[in-house]
């Protein structure tokens, strides 16, 4: 019996730095930045990026944001609302498209919209310009360029 306690003694013993020392292992990885934790599932560097390719690409641009803005504007006034969902980003095209179908809002709106933009910063691909309604608040514009050097509006 006491031979039998000491084997199982050794045996917890063995596991426990076992486990010690993949614990250290585990910390050395993250800290080193091998391990991600990303959305609740941790990942390898390799597997990241085979999961989440890099998404910015920057290009040159083949418009600009206050080109944009003003086919934006002008299509809206126009009354042509597929050439005015054109100049922003496709994933959020559906989204402006049922904010578009309240008339009495739609017209308010439109009616506000100022024929210039106020440059406030550019990043890359990225570009945000200042809208003035008239109102104390600040409105903010967000341009994006896409792979193809194309100026969007992310939102506006």
């Amino acid at each position: 019996m006491n031979k039998t306690i000491k084997i199982t003694a050794v045996i917890i013993a063995v596991i426990i730095l076992i486990a010690f020392v993949f614990f250290i292992w585990t910390y050395i990885k993250i800290k080193n930045g091998d391990l991600v934790k990303w959305d609740n599932k941790w990942y390898t560097k390799e597997e990241l990026k085979k999961a989440f390719p890099p998404q910015y690409i920057e290009v040159p641009a083949k418009n600009t944001p206050e080109q944009v803005y003003t086919i934006f504007r002008q299509a809206l006034l126009d009354n042509d609302i597929e050439k005015a969902l054109e100049q922003i980003r496709k994933e959020n095209r559906e989204e402006y498209r049922k904010a578009f179908q309240d008339k009495e809002k739609f017209d308010k709106w439109v009616k506000s919209l100022p024929k210039a933009l106020t440059k406030e910063n550019e990043d890359g691909n990225f570009a945000y310009y200042d809208i003035d309604y008239g109102t104390e608040y600040k409105n903010t514009v967000s341009f994006l360029k896409n792979s193809e050097g194309y100026w969007q509006i992310n939102n506006i």
